[in-house]
This record gives C-alpha cells, structure tokens and sequence, in this order.
C-alpha cells in the first residue's frame, strides 16, 4: 500500500458517474471566474484546444466530422450541435473504436461561468480511465484560462481512476506497466461477475479457459504443467503455486518470451470477485503485445462470466497493441 506524504493530497473525484437509462454518463461542472465567451474560444478554437486537449486536425463544424491528435492517437466524431457560445455535442471514438456522446453547455453563472460537461456511454469498459482523463484535462482547462501551461499529471491519473473505482464500485478495464523487484510487470485489476469460486473454475478449467484465453492443458499442482495454444505462438510453463479459490502462479515461456511468471490472486468483492493479474518480466520488449493480449482475453472473460458468447477478434487484439504501444512509449520502459 501506498502511503502519501504530507506533501501530496488524496485524489477526490471531482465528477459523478450516474446510470441514465442502460448508459452511463459521467458529469462534471465546474465554475470559472472568465466571461462565457472567452471560455467558449478555449472549448472550440484550434490553437486554444491544442493547448489543453489536443491538435484538432480538422475544427468543429455542424453536420461535419472532426479529427483531433490526442496524445499521438487519432479522436474522430461527427459535430451534432453547435449553439456559440452556449452548447456543443458531438460524438467521440477512440482509437479502439470505443463511442461516446460528449456536450459541453456554457452558462452565465456568479459572474463568471458555469460549464457543464457530460460523456454518455452505452458500457463501462475504460469508464474509470476515461473519468480520470477528463478530470485532469478539465484541471488543464483551468490552468489555461488563467494563462499558465497545463504540466502532466500522470501519477495523479492513477490515483483518480482508482479513486472513481472505489467510490462508484466499478472495474478499471486497462492494464499498467510498471516495476516488481527491479523488473517489468504488467498488471490488471478487474472486477468480474461471480463468486471466487465461479472465477477459479473459469481460470482453471480447461473446456472454460479454453473459451476466453486459448485451448490447452493445465495440471493442477505445484510441479504440474500448462500449455496454451493461442494460434501465433505457444507457451508452456510449470506451476509453482495452487490454491483452490485463491491464488494461481505459473512460469510462462513462449518464443518471444522467456523466464517470465504469470501470478493470479482472486479477493472477495461484495458479491463479485476481484482478479489481480501481475505477469512478471525479464525485459520490456513485448511488454505492449502481452498488455494487449491479457486486456483481450480479460474482456472475453468477463463476457463469459456474464453469459455472453465469447467470440475473440484480430482486429480488437490489434487496435489494442497499437494502443498499448503509444501507452508504454513503444517497447522502452
């Protein structure tokens, strides 16, 4: 656990997640001591947004469609109403495809201005990542309107999306590369359907895991092997740890692979089960692949657990690479 010095604040939320119909919207408003109009420049003026959201590669428009290069990855949509200096709504779709619907409304307010803004999205998949962005991007916002330059804030970013997971019990839905002993680790939490035990047997089972992660062989013991066949590559390991219902912990090699460690933990979490993920590396070479490929097959999971039909796709494993690498900074940690 993590202690915070006396130097550095807990991070609160300062947005609300709400259920409307079967989406979920995420809401923040925030007032500011500036004239509606000029808040409005910093919402919809190219030069304005590069400074805090992204360079806009094509403006808004009614009726037209954008682009904006955010972070080095590619944000399009369709502009669906545009009211200077009141309101503006467009669509919003990532680089995996992902949609929401997003509005900002500008309101006279004490002087100054009030603005709203709201995401709707029909799932949760990177609802507590996409709160924790916006958050830090509304505090670039601020620090625009009053003239200084937005400084990144990624340690913050962590701290809001595990912040919004706690206080709305949601599942974060990315995977984080960080340091476990001096190497490379990858790392998932996720929050799945089901009871531990419903879990064990989905990772443990081989006709259930052979729905999500891969056909293959699993013994069950300390000493025992496993072998995972994902079509590109195969890997094989030994298991070095088994407790029903608890934990799981294997080596893993594979061609590009070499001496790494896969590790499971499963915790009780009011009704659901929480599943920790740390795969230990030698080297960060692959560490964007193997985010990718843990993110794919986690979906999958959850979507087996939650009684859907598993059907895993090439181009999501794909576009999640290419996402994964623009995370990590390519293949250099």
């Amino acid at each position: 656990m993590t202690t915070l010095s006396s130097h550095e604040e807990k991070a609160v939320p300062s947005g609300r997640i709400e259920r409307v119909d079967s989406d979920y919207v995420l809401a923040f408003d925030r007032q500011f001591d500036y004239p509606r109009r000029y808040i409005w420049s910093l919402l919809t003026e190219p030069d304005q947004l590069a400074k805090w959201l992204g360079k806009p590669i094509s403006g808004f428009e009614l009726g037209q469609p954008y682009e904006l290069d955010v972070g080095g990855g590619a944000v399009t949509g369709m502009v669906l109403q545009l009211n200077p200096p009141l309101s503006l709504q467009f669509t919003w779709e990532d680089e995996l495809g992902d949609e929401s619907l997003i509005e900002w409304r500008t309101l006279d307010s004490n002087g100054g201005t009030l603005l709203q803004f709201r995401s709707r999205a029909e799932n949760r998949d990177f609802l507590t990542e996409g709160s924790a962005g916006w958050d830090t991007l509304l505090d670039a916002l601020e620090e625009v309107a009053a003239g200084r330059i937005p400084q990144p804030q990624p340690r913050r970013w962590d701290q809001l999306r595990d912040a919004y997971a706690s206080e709305y019990t949601l599942s974060n839905t990315m995977g984080t590369l960080g340091h476990d002993s001096g190497h490379p680790c990858i790392r998932f939490d996720r929050l799945l359907p089901g009871d531990r035990e419903t879990v064990w047997q989905a990772l443990t089972e081989e006709q259930q895991f052979s729905r999500w992660l891969a056909p293959g062989s699993l013994e069950l013991q300390a000493g025992g092997g496993i072998r995972l066949d994902f079509g590109t590559f195969t890997m094989e390991g030994d298991v070095t740890y088994a407790l029903a219902g608890q934990g799981l912990e294997y080596s893993w090699r594979s061609p590009e692979v070499r001496d790494s460690s896969v590790h499971w933990l499963l915790e009780d979490s009011n009704g659901r089960t929480m599943l920790k993920l740390l795969h230990n590396l030698m080297a960060p070479s692959r560490a964007a692949e193997l985010l990718a490929l843990w993110h794919h097959r986690l979906d999958a999971l959850a979507l087996m657990l939650s009684g859907g039909e598993v059907h895993l796709s090439a181009h999501r494993l794909e576009a999640l690479t290419h996402f994964y690498r623009r995370q990590t900074g390519g293949t250099q940690q």
